[in-house]
């Protein structure tokens, strides 16, 4: 067995799989997302409950804030590289911002979701 892994988490999904499939901490079934980055209020294979150890509030802004200022930074760093015009910006950035900040929502919220889990030994 490599070095750091349990018999408790072997086969259980990670938080990439959770995140980006949707994938139970616990059993791996689908089912991890009621929205684009809202977590169900239970998993419908092994009915662990999901919705009290979500992430909410304030503690998400160390999320969103991080992932803002990158966008900002990359919109004025494309900008002076390439000169785009604007009707190519705005359908880019349109659907660029809306999937950066989704991804990391989700990305968060599976890390804090496991690690609260793994902390109530639920996992």
């Amino acid at each position: 067995m490599p070095q750091g892994e349990s018999q408790n988490t072997k086969g259980q999904p990670g938080i990439t799989q959770a995140a980006l499939f949707g994938l139970c901490p616990r059993c791996g079934a689908r089912g991890l997302w009621d929205g684009p980055a809202n977590l169900s209020a239970k998993c419908n294979a092994c009915g662990l409950d999901l919705v009290g150890h979500e992430p909410k509030g304030r503690a998400l802004y160390l999320v969103i804030l991080p992932v803002t200022i990158l966008l900002i930074l990359a919109a004025l760093k494309l900008d002076e590289v390439v000169q785009l015009p604007v009707w190519v910006l705005v359908p880019l950035w349109g659907v660029a911002v809306p999937v950066a900040i989704i991804a990391a929502l989700r990305f968060a919220k599976a890390a804090v979701l496991r690690a609260r889990l793994e902390q109530q030994g639920l996992l």
